[in-house]
């Protein structure tokens, strides 16, 4: 394929074993792809298409995806994709990627593609985040570092990484002004950068490494670069992450609690709190927690790429759940389809996202040898 090709996808329906929801697998298993990082903005308004990236031609390159036409469009040809961090700008139908150092946009439509900002030298970019206007993004780029424990798995050198505290920065740039403008920085290692999307003043960030270790979630006012702690954590015995914003600007992230550092009797919960740190709600999980979990328009309801419904039940790893938050402070379990992803990489993890019209589900699974995207039906049926 080339910029502008247009190939006919067959879609694979089915129905899941278990609980019976219809399944479709949205690509044709050639070669791997992938959805983007499940807290950017990824899906037109309208809920039709979907931005993805696949390494079909050997390199990762954007995508559009058309579900209802069931039509893949190349949109780049570049040689150095961070295939996590594009974003989409739904409302004027422009992605926004990573080429190596280089911030770029690509128009869906006519795929003009132009170069915006480049990362300065010695410094590795983030993902992207974008405000429902498409006037700001934001992101972080981080010192690159020489690591000694990097073995070619995932999170190999993570803890490395964290103690020898690179260098960031947070920019957030002006779309419509053309202006960068740095926000925040430190000694410190920052990643899952968001702007919220009902203030673009308003910056959520974390402090990356393993969750019990790190004050995870700070606040930044890029007007005034005032930053706080959200929600501030007992070290060893608190751990907080995979943190973004619900529509409405409020702060949603995964947390758990234990009695001692070298105890396991994790307590485990969803957490709602504003950017200032008032109204927290937390609502505890049965047994153990999905891995990520990302709520819908209302956040009336939430989707996890796991589902351990029972301290029992033995095949939570491998199933989609609904997620329903219960006025009395705990969470309700609905099972929705096997993913069977083996989790090997981090372009295998499911990342459950809802359409835009909270209709579906899309998801990410390797299940079949290579890294295919998913979509199932998104309802809570009593």
């Amino acid at each position: 394929m080339v910029v502008g090709e247009t190939i006919r996808i067959k879609q694979v329906m089915y129905k899941d074993s278990i609980t019976g929801i219809e399944v479709t697998r949205l690509t044709d298993d050639y070669g791997n792809t992938i959805h983007p990082y499940f807290t950017q903005n990824l899906m037109t308004p309208n809920s039709e298409t979907l931005l993805v990236v696949s390494d079909r031609t050997g390199w990762w390159q954007l995508y559009r995806l058309d579900i209802p036409d069931s039509e893949l469009t190349q949109l780049t040809e570049d040689a150095s994709i961070a295939p996590h961090c594009p974003c989409l700008d739904g409302k004027h139908n422009i992605a926004y990627y990573w080429d190596g150092s280089f911030l770029k946009a690509v128009d869906l439509e006519d795929y003009e593609t132009r170069v915006i900002y480049s990362v300065p030298e010695g410094f590795k970019p983030g993902i992207l985040s974008i405000t429902p206007d498409g006037r700001y993004l934001a992101f972080a780029y981080v010192e690159k570092i020489p690591l000694s424990t990097l073995r070619g798995r995932a999170y190999s050198a993570f803890i490395e990484y964290m103690y020898l505290r690179p260098r960031s920065v947070i920019m957030r740039i002006d779309l419509k002004k053309e202006e960068a403008q740095a926000v925040w920085g430190e000694v410190a290692w920052i990643s899952h950068v968001n702007i919220s999307p009902v203030n673009p003043d308003i910056i959520l960030f974390c402090h990356e490494g393993p969750w019990h270790l790190v004050q995870r979630m700070w606040i930044v006012k890029a007007n005034t670069h005032e930053i706080w702690p959200l929600v501030p954590q007992k070290r060893y015995l608190e751990r907080a992450g995979h943190e973004f914003f619900t529509n409405d600007g409020i702060v949603v992230a995964q947390f758990s609690r234990r009695s001692s550092p070298s105890s396991s009797d994790w307590v485990y919960y969803d957490l709602f709190v504003k950017p200032d740190g008032s109204d927290l709600r937390m609502y505890k999980y049965p047994s153990r927690p999905p891995a990520h979990i990302k709520t819908n328009s209302n956040a009336s309801l939430a989707v996890g790429d796991r589902g351990y419904i029972s301290p029992n039940f033995k095949e939570g790893s491998s199933f989609i759940s609904l997620i329903k938050y219960n006025k009395e402070g705990t969470v309700s379990l609905k099972l929705l389809c096997r993913h069977d992803t083996s989790w090997l990489t981090q372009r295998s993890h499911p990342h459950p996202i809802f359409t835009p019209n909270d209709e579906y589900v899309i998801f990410t699974s390797d299940k079949g040898g290579r890294c295919n995207i998913y979509m199932a039906l998104g309802k809570w049926e009593e």
